[in-house]
């Protein structure tokens, strides 16, 4: 469980057709992975609901709106080497936007990715992981295969 006062932040797993957007997080010391794939969103801020501060986060970092936000699961991480102690509010959406469409306001680029490639990429482990298993469950999609 995660401690009381502690980080929260909400993650959007955005998918357009069978592609799903993440960014590359900058390469910078003295962020939680840096130069990683991540998906887009950020911290709940106070007042805020976690789906109305990923709504927020998705506007500020690429100036377009996601759409059939519904919420997945939350993840509480501890003691991770790599990053403070927070809680992550998953959920998934749809993204009706070319990557043309979009300005990314932080991190250095944005890509769409088939679950295949989203399995090898540079993409913090534990966080993958969570993933598969919450969205493979949600969609029906074996945990081993791959969407085209």
């Amino acid at each position: 469980m995660c401690v009381a006062g502690s980080k929260r932040v909400s993650l959007g797993f955005l998918t357009n057709r069978d592609k799903i957007l993440l960014y590359l997080r900058d390469d910078k010391q003295g962020i939680s992975y840096p130069n990683h794939w991540a998906l887009l969103g950020g911290q709940i801020e106070e007042g805020e609901t976690p789906q109305g501060a990923l709504e927020r986060e998705i506007r500020e970092e690429i100036g377009c709106s996601a759409h059939a936000i519904s919420f997945v699961s939350r993840l509480d991480v501890v003691n991770n080497p790599m990053c403070e102690d927070h809680a992550i509010f998953l959920f998934k959406g749809e993204i009706h936007h070319g990557l043309e469409d979009m300005r990314l306001t932080e991190g250095q680029k944005l890509g769409y990715f088939t679950m295949a490639e989203f399995r090898t990429l540079k993409f913090p482990d534990f966080l993958r992981m969570f993933i598969l298993e919450k969205i493979a469950d949600e969609t029906g999609v074996p945990h081993s295969a791959s969407r085209r």
